[in-house]
């Protein structure tokens, strides 16, 4: 009951006994009017006794106000509790309440795309990792920009006090010094153990993918992004006979270098994934930006069927001293008798992929690669 509708006392009803009934109406018996009139002596008891049943009623709606406002209380912690998700990630178990969350720091190049797809927000970012014509966030001067992954300025996340920042990848090795950086209830979430396997890494990518969806409450478009993986994958695995050799190069600073099935850059999660076999295979393969420094002679005698090639370079088309992938290959010699090129069975991944190694970037490359091996049965 609120102020407005508690009853005054100058507005309470008459008591009883008092001058609800008028003594001077004929109608009514002379010895019932009698006894309609209380004696005089008996009046202040009885407006005693309507005082106190006034009293009561007041004090039980003060309660019943109370009472209903405990319960907003009890509902509201209801809803705050139904807000709070458990997320589990390289480093433990994080309880996130995800409508409090007002400030997210993005250090994690998988994610950066992801992140921008379901429409989050960012105080504060590894803006310089991001490439240009990638993201809009590579461009947005309201984000605190702590610069690339070798002289990070870490003293920004302070600025930007994130309720949550996601971390991981080239970002990785300051996870610690992150941590020591946040709010006190601030949370850092990192899922790179599995993308750092080449066996695991599509399902590292469809793990950070939907779990980001929880947290951002956007479970649709995270399913989305996973069920495009997933079709892009089945139709490879499809198409794919299982005997035609392939390739792994990868292309830097204009040269042709082998990556291997084990730990090439970018290409290792291919073969891996759909067991393709190796037209050459090194021991001390290496997961760097260069590759392997396999010469394209022993590249070319080993024959492969088809090549999938990561461009390196295309990082940063502008750069004036940067050749394609594609023009590199065209014009190696020693490349041009071998059955891939001479099929025209050569795949590129993305331009972006050596940033982002994202579930859009492995989409599209697995799409492409899909055409590509149905084109040729």
């Amino acid at each position: 009951m609120t102020a407005a509708e508690n009853t005054s006392p100058e507005t309470l009803p008459a008591p009883a006994g008092g001058d609800v009934i008028d003594a001077t109406d004929t109608t009514v018996p002379r010895r019932r009017r009698r006894r309609a009139q209380a004696p005089r002596r008996n009046r202040a008891a009885v407006g005693l006794s309507a005082l106190a049943v006034a009293t009561l009623a007041l004090t039980a709606c003060s309660d019943a106000d109370a009472g209903s406002t405990e319960g907003d209380g009890a509902e509201d912690e209801v809803a705050s509790e139904s807000s709070v998700i458990t997320i589990e990630d390289d480093h433990g178990t994080h309880e996130i309440d995800v409508e409090t969350i007002d400030s997210v720091g993005a250090f994690d190049n998988h994610t950066f795309r992801t992140l921008e797809h379901f429409g989050v927000e960012l105080t504060v970012a590894a803006r310089s990792l991001m490439g240009t014509g990638i993201t809009d966030y590579a461009e947005d001067e309201g984000i605190l920009d702590t610069g690339n992954h070798r002289e990070p300025n870490l003293e920004l996340i302070v600025a930007a006090e994130p309720d949550l920042v996601i971390n991981g990848q080239r970002y990785s090795q300051y996870y610690d010094d992150i941590a020591a950086l946040l709010p006190e209830d601030g949370v850092i979430l990192e899922f790179d153990e599995a993308t750092t396997d080449a066996s695991t890494y599509f399902e590292g990518l469809t793990e950070q993918t939907e779990k980001l969806g929880q947290v951002f409450q956007s479970e649709d478009a995270a399913a989305g992004l996973v069920e495009e993986l997933d079709a892009a994958i089945e139709r490879v695995e499809t198409a794919y006979d299982g005997e035609s050799t392939v390739m792994g190069l990868l292309t830097s600073g204009g040269d042709i270098n082998y990556a291997g099935p084990n730990e090439g850059r970018g290409v290792a999660p291919i073969f891996q994934r759909f067991d393709l076999v190796p037209a050459l295979e090194v021991d001390d393969q290496s997961s760097d930006h260069e590759g392997d420094d396999i010469s394209v002679e022993a590249i070319a005698q080993s024959n492969p069927d088809w090549i999938i090639v990561l461009d390196r370079d295309g990082m940063a088309p502008e750069d004036p001293e940067y050749t394609p992938a594609q023009e590199l290959i065209a014009d190696s010699p020693a490349l041009q008798e071998v059955t891939a090129v001479q099929e025209d069975q050569i795949v590129y991944m993305p331009q972006n992929m050596y940033l982002t190694e994202d579930i859009q970037a492995y989409t599209e490359f697995l799409e492409d690669f899909a055409d590509a091996l149905e084109s040729a049965e």
